[in-house]
């Protein structure tokens, strides 16, 4: 059975042990994680795929306590669901949580007001009292490319040379730290009614505040200066020293995204962030 079809019927098995509907369930997404509208319940059941790979259930339970005290504090975020117990619930060797459906619509694409969000969403998050892991994660990548294999993908002396990076960025440096969303970019917000909301808090770490940033900067999406702009003051410099470190996770787990669904788009991103890590 293919990886996604598990994860399929990871979500519909957990859903029907809690009474939730599965006859009319859609995939919404097939990415690092599955993503299954309950419809017509207002619920989607996460199965996270790619980073289960090497963390635990207590990172996603860590994920969905966090989301919950956020949401509390009225913060822009795409809740945990409240109508049945979140989870992370285990299905076989795959882990499923649910969350709350939102009115999500790409064509409320706004710059101005996510850049907006951004903000208010670390003002909420910095009062956070749980642990959280460091932003460099060293320890991860280095693990994670002790796994991976030359291939058409990635060749030999690419992993060696990624490996030889991960070693001398270690340890980080000890800059102001506090806790972030870890992955701030466009395509972990829900574009919702009633404004944009921040979702997809599994990279949630503590750390400048500038890493948040350069995760958004460093894709280059449209819209991208103008929500850097309506954030307000932040420090140019710090975004440039934690981009290396951003660079080098998002290659090597955007290695294992492409091996597990292989697409000719996946794979030139693949190469492109494998290419840009190796300029540090």
């Amino acid at each position: 059975m293919r990886t996604t079809e598990r994860a399929l019927q990871a979500a519909l098995t957990v859903a029907k042990q809690h009474g939730l509907p599965t006859r009319n369930a859609r995939i919404l997404r097939d990415l690092t994680n599955v993503l299954v509208h309950l419809a017509p319940a207002p619920v989607v059941a996460r199965v996270p795929l790619t980073l289960a790979r090497l963390r635990p259930r207590a990172w996603f339970a860590r994920e969905i306590e966090l989301v919950t005290f956020l949401a509390s504090a009225g913060a822009p975020v795409a809740p945990p669901s409240g109508s049945v117990d979140p989870g992370p619930h285990r299905q076989a060797d795959l882990f499923v949580s649910f969350w709350d459906h939102m009115d999500h619509d790409e064509g409320r694409f706004d710059p101005v007001a996510a850049g907006r969000v951004l903000r208010k969403l670390h003002r909420a998050i910095e009062r956070y009292p749980g642990k959280l892991p460091s932003f460099d994660r060293l320890g991860e990548v280095s693990r994670l490319l002790a796994t991976l294999q030359p291939s058409s993908l990635v060749f030999e002396r690419e992993l060696d040379a990624l490996r030889e990076l991960c070693a001398r960025l270690f340890p980080a440096p000890k800059w102001p730290s506090r806790p972030l969303h870890g992955d701030a970019h466009f395509r972990n917000i829900l574009w919702t009614s009633e404004g944009p909301v921040w979702n997809d808090f599994e990279n949630a770490c503590r750390g400048p505040v500038a890493y948040d940033l350069a995760c958004l900067k460093w894709r280059d999406a449209p819209g991208t200066k103008a929500a850097l702009a309506a954030y307000g003051p932040y420090e140019e410099q710090r975004v440039a020293d934690v981009t290396p470190f951003l660079a080098l996770f998002l290659a090597a787990w955007t290695i294992v995204v492409v091996s597990r669904s292989p697409s000719e788009a996946g794979a030139a991103e693949a190469r492109r962030r494998i290419a840009r890590a190796l300029e540090h």
